[in-house]
């Protein structure tokens, strides 16, 4: 039986007398056509190595261990991770770990190419996708499943009140598309509104030096602080000087008195070099 289905979603809920933690954002799949379309988008090879964040039951898990995957799965639920243990146990190229993702240290996956995805807790879609879109791993594309109101604001563009350092970030590493909208009504619980399967093609060739990036990451977040504030006032409380703040924007070029969400990426690599050289 396809774990992505009504049937089976009860059944193993009502076998393993647990209820969906809302602590853990848990929505159940069950549409299976979703699932084969979401792992299609991932366009796999055989022996690629996955890292799935949140498997729950193992909607996506069966479908990528079925096509040959080598799956990395992190599960912050003991109870979910029992039922993953058990059910895959067949498989030599599943390895299960139970902790928070965010919690996970990549170094170990540095080197060799990567594909992400998740049926992302809606409680941590933000941090979940700046970890990943930020890391310093080969990360070929990241799909993952969002409510309607978080891909608003993730799709948001320079000079829109929702523009943020994610916006930018995902703009770094490459292109956003959209893969599939979801009913509401496939999942258990169903959530309060549709979801959208979105996909980031990680397709820029041209990086910054790592360390440099580690700058951009972090001025950039900064500038965001405090919105209401001008860039200025935002650099001058990130380097603890207004000096320093003026001297770097007028190398970069952007007025005093802009704002963070009126700033371009390019203005923000620029200003992360500038800031970079400058240590």
């Amino acid at each position: 039986m396809k774990i992505a289905s009504k049937e089976y979603v009860i059944k193993r809920l009502t076998e393993l007398m647990i209820t969906p933690k809302k602590k853990f954002s848990q929505n159940f799949l069950t549409d299976y056509e979703t699932v084969v379309e979401s792992v299609n988008a991932l366009n796999l090879t055989d022996g690629d190595t996955v890292i799935e964040v949140g498997p729950g039951l193992g909607a996506l898990s069966q479908e990528l261990l079925d096509r040959k995957a080598n799956l990395y799965a992190y599960e912050i639920d003991p109870n979910m991770y029992s039922h993953l243990k058990d059910v895959f146990k067949w498989s030599s190229t599943f390895h299960l770990e139970n902790i928070d993702f965010m919690k996970v240290d990549l170094k170990p996956f540095e080197g060799k190419p990567i594909k992400f995805i998740s049926n992302v807790p809606y409680n941590i879609t933000t941090p979940l996708i700046e970890k990943v879109v930020t890391s310093s791993l080969d990360v070929k594309c990241f799909e993952f499943m969002v409510q309607k109101e978080v891909y608003d604001r993730i799709k948001a563009k320079v000079g829109s009140k929702d523009y943020a350092p994610l916006n930018i970030f995902i703009e770094y590493v490459g292109k956003l598309s959209v893969v599939k909208k979801v009913n509401k009504m496939h999942y258990i619980p169903a959530p309060n509104v549709d979801s959208i399967v979105l996909k980031i093609e990680f397709t820029n060739k041209d990086r910054l030096d790592k360390e440099v990036e580690k700058e951009f990451v972090k001025l950039t977040k900064a500038c965001f602080l405090m919105r209401r504030k001008t860039i200025l006032n935002n650099l001058n409380a990130y380097f603890n000087s207004k000096e320093k703040a003026q001297k770097v924007l007028l190398e970069a070029g952007i007025k005093e008195n802009e704002r963070a969400e009126d700033i371009c990426l390019d203005d923000y690599l620029k200003l992360a070099k500038i800031s970079f050289f400058w240590k």
